[in-house]
């Protein structure tokens, strides 16, 4: 009997043992239950971007109180309701670091965007006044190589002479001899149609300002420029519209990513290009200019 009742507690014991390890397993105490998802108990990025504590805060209006061993804090809802949230903190887990890596912002002080930019205004004002000969009406047709200069023959893309951008702002963009590359390739209709504007506007995304920055780069310079201002024939072969679009806003860009990274203007270019995908993704449109504010 003695032999029954020991065994018996020593088991008793051995499965309050067995639980006290699997409690551990599931909880450290060290860990702050606040720097764990909600839903999925992950650890969240060490510095969450404003955008991710906003779609945390919302959703967890949507979920339900559910403490469980992995997470006191945890909670629950449908994962239709949360997966948008796991799929950012996912993003900000795996580009953030790459982001910091390469000396693109995660945050923003959106507030300052447009006074920057109306900062540029007689730099661009330059661009709107050198006007391309080239397409002035009864002047040499689009595709004819004669009198070409050397300043007029197609380049790389990411090729800048600052003597040339200086003496000739338009003539020397890399956007507008993009246009005038796909006009010579398409012609005039072809290239100013949707099809081509697609084409270029791929090309100038405001780099990591993504499409907040967008907005807000366009609404500023939409009204330092409002294309009724503009002398239709002076911006040939696009209308003035599109003109701000396809020139202004990714040259205004341009100039914030210098500013910010203390770059030349062929280097920002190219950080203009290669963290396009980054901003569109980390900095959305959602209505508010104050997500990723600093």
């Amino acid at each position: 009997m003695l032999c029954s009742i020991a065994t018996f507690v020593r088991v008793i014991l051995f499965i309050c043992l067995l639980c006290l390890t699997v409690l551990a397993d599931f909880f450290d105490p060290r860990v702050d239950p606040s720097t764990l998802c909600p839903w999925c108990d992950e650890p969240l990025p060490k510095a969450p971007s404003p955008w991710l504590i906003t779609l945390i805060a919302s959703v967890r209006q949507k979920s339900i109180s559910d403490p469980r061993p992995t997470n006191p804090q945890g909670v629950w809802a449908s994962p239709t309701v949360y997966a948008h949230v796991c799929a950012r903190h996912a993003f900000e887990d795996q580009h953030i670091p790459m982001a910091e890596a390469k000396g693109w912002p995660t945050r923003i002080q959106w507030s300052e965007v447009g006074n920057r930019i109306v900062a540029m205004k007689e730099r661009l004002q330059a661009i709107i006044d050198d006007v391309d000969e080239e397409f002035i009406p009864g002047r040499q047709k689009v595709g004819e190589e004669a009198n070409r200069t050397e300043a007029d023959k197609p380049v790389a893309d990411d090729w800048e002479d600052e003597e040339l951008q200086q003496a000739r702002p338009r003539k020397g963009s890399v956007f507008w001899r993009d246009v005038v590359k796909n006009v010579r390739q398409q012609g005039s209709k072809q290239a100013s149609g949707v099809r081509g504007q697609f084409s270029s506007f791929e090309k100038t995304q405001p780099g990591y300002y993504g499409e907040l920055g967008f907005v807000i780069i366009s609404q500023t310079i939409y009204d330092l420029f409002p294309p009724h201002s503009l002398d239709s024939d002076s911006t040939l072969p696009l209308i003035p519209s599109e003109f701000l679009q396809l020139i202004l806003i990714p040259e205004a860009a341009v100039g914030l990513i210098m500013e910010d990274m203390n770059q030349s203007r062929k280097a920002s270019i190219k950080t203009l290009r290669e963290s396009a995908e980054y901003g569109v993704a980390m900095f959305p449109d959602e209505g508010g200019t104050n997500v990723g504010e600093n």
